[in-house]
């Protein structure tokens, strides 16, 4: 059993959807104690749904400003934008965006934080940066897993598949991710 707080950062949070996922698997010993969106209306809505500071901005000129205070943090979440992946962007070769997992590791490394889960589309696996990513994050002593997973397969009523990339020092995250697929069989014995 989880003794002491789980401190978390939530990176592109938007309205905060993947920090809900953290906090209904932690529970009450999660604390969300820094996140970031762009958009000025998610990250008040992230504000209200979480009660956490929220910081709204551009993530690249919020890590310049010398008075910005990352704070300290067990676990670091985001999904950087995808539009630089999609096989629909036409300049998805020249998207700036596709670099945006750089700030991300900048913040997993200003605060410390032992464990890091990038989540974005599933053609971000087969990337020059998933490449860059992997050497970045094994600069900074983590140990790397990824997999494309189905919604479906885990209970949500949508097929969509994502590209989930966990960092963990320490200790090897392929030993437990991607987690089992929940299948359902269904009872036909009363049929």
């Amino acid at each position: 059993m989880l003794q002491q707080q789980v401190k978390l950062i939530d990176l592109f949070c938007g309205a905060g959807g993947f920090t809900l996922g953290f906090k209904q698997h932690f529970e009450d010993k999660l604390s969300c104690v820094w996140a970031n969106d762009f958009n000025q209306s998610a990250a008040e809505t992230f504000h209200v749904n979480f009660e956490s500071p929220c910081i709204e901005g551009d993530i690249l000129s919020l890590l310049e400003d010398n008075e910005l205070n990352i704070p300290q943090a067990d676990i670091v979440i985001g999904g950087p934008p995808c539009q630089g992946f999609l096989i629909l962007n036409k300049n998805r070769k020249s998207d700036e965006r596709k670099q945006l997992w750089r700030p991300s590791l900048k913040v997993v490394e200003n605060s410390n934080a032992r464990i890091f889960v990038m989540e974005n589309v599933r053609q971000l696996v087969k990337s020059v940066e998933y490449d860059e990513i992997k050497e970045a994050a094994q600069e900074l002593g983590f140990n790397l897993t990824s997999a494309v997973l189905c919604a479906a397969d885990y209970g949500v009523p949508q097929t969509r598949y994502r590209a989930f990339i966990i960092g963990i020092k320490d200790i090897e995250p392929s030993d437990f991710f991607p987690r089992r697929k929940r299948i359902l069989i269904p009872d036909l014995r009363n049929q």
